[in-house]
């Protein structure tokens, strides 16, 4: 029996030829084939006793990733290319030459070769999906498939996830989706008490998130306060969108538009953890607090926040006296009990840079602890008390 392996195409031409002895031998790319054109003949085969998968059988070169492969070492070094295929986990590659030698590691060139079968499969499978519901929206003989939709590919997201760049090349739609997967994702996870190392993951995960989250809402926050112009209607919609992560002791934001509310009602209130309603006026961080006296050398609540004083109050009196009715439109919008008992009210204004000397500070707090189940709360205190909530969490962790 030879020790030797000889295969040969139709047309009687040596493609490749290999001494199982020597464990060497040599595959010929057909002349005229585009691998041919960069890939000098013969291709060495270093450590093998017969024909190593990768390649094609009727003398075309490379298959798949090692085609694409030689494709960038040619355009990157405009050489031919001397090619070694080894039985190693090496490879290598010198362009000091005429030519560049290359050495593929086979089981390198087997792990590329897998990835971009895997590719070609999901690509040609969305496609051929595609195919399916363009036929079945055009075309009646093929109505079965009119609602086929791309389905997922087991191991797809851990590919793509394993990429290192994917965070910073994400879009604004990928970030949407990983912000509704997420949630999801946690909430579906099975688990009991006893698990408590998946369960451990999940919190961490929840933490970490939710801290990230805290910086992004504080940094948008500063961004804000720096941009002193900003209208009502913008504070206002802000803090409706992030109040409950700026006081996080509530569990429901309940604007005016969400409820068919009669007569005149601030614009969010919020409900606390046991069902009672607070109601929060919002002013701009440019609202002039205090205002001076100067024949008593007192301070005074400047005209818009007594104006804002007087509106929670009123608020405050048409809750009460509309309770019942208001309790029936919270709950059949929003399907949330409510006790609406004496609510208190909170107005979000000015900033404390206003109080520029002592007295100001001291009669800006006479001030507040004179109002009768009312709040004012200054923005930056505001976003101050988030950033320490933020900073424990950190140290805790």
């Amino acid at each position: 029996m030879t020790d030797v392996i000889e295969h040969k195409n139709q047309d009687d031409e040596m493609v490749y030829r290999i001494d199982k002895r020597a464990r060497r031998g040599e595959y010929y790319i057909l002349i005229g084939d585009r691998q041919g054109e960069f890939v000098n003949n013969p291709i060495v085969i270093d450590g093998f006793t017969k024909l190593p998968s990768g390649f094609y059988k009727d003398g075309y070169g490379l298959t798949g990733g090692g085609n694409l492969a030689l494709s960038e070492i040619r355009d990157k070094f405009d050489k031919n290319i001397d090619l070694t295929i080894n039985n190693t986990n090496s490879s290598k590659i010198d362009a000091r030459g005429k030519s560049v030698k290359v050495e593929f590691s086979h089981r390198e060139l087997s792990k590329l070769n897998e990835v971009v079968r895997t590719i070609k499969r999901e690509r040609n499978e969305d496609m051929r999906v595609e195919v399916q519901h363009f036929l079945g929206a055009t075309f009646n003989q093929f109505k079965e498939l009119k609602d086929t939709q791309p389905g997922y590919i087991p191991g797809r997201l851990a590919e793509i996830l394993g990429h290192g760049s994917v965070i910073s090349k994400l879009s604004t739609e990928d970030r949407e989706a990983l912000e509704n997967l997420i949630p999801d994702y946690l909430s579906n996870i099975p688990g009991t008490l006893k698990a408590k190392k998946k369960l451990q993951v999940i919190f961490e995960s929840l933490d970490a998130g939710k801290k990230i989250y805290l910086k992004k809402v504080i940094e948008e926050f500063r961004k804000k306060l720096e941009r002193n112009g900003k209208s009502e209607n913008v504070w206002q919609k802000f803090l409706s969108e992030y109040i409950l992560v700026l006081k996080s002791n509530y569990g429901e934001v309940l604007e005016k538009e969400s409820v068919s509310l009669q007569g005149k009602f601030p614009d969010f209130m919020l409900i606390d953890p046991y069902g009672y309603l607070d109601i929060y006026e919002i002013k701009k961080p440019s609202t002039n607090m205090l205002k001076l006296d100067p024949s008593r050398n007192n301070y005074y609540w400047d005209t818009e926040i007594s104006k804002a004083i007087a509106q929670v109050e009123n608020y405050a009196h048409q809750s009460q006296r509309q309770a019942d009715t208001l309790s029936n439109d919270i709950r059949k919008a929003k399907g949330v009990e409510v006790n609406i008992v004496r609510p208190r009210g909170y107005i979000i204004a000015g900033r404390r840079s206003q109080l520029t000397s002592p007295k100001m500070q001291d009669d800006f707090r006479i001030l507040c602890d004179s109002l009768s189940n009312i709040d004012v709360i200054l923005y930056d205190d505001l976003l101050e008390g988030l950033e320490t909530f933020v900073s424990r969490a950190g140290a805790e962790a």
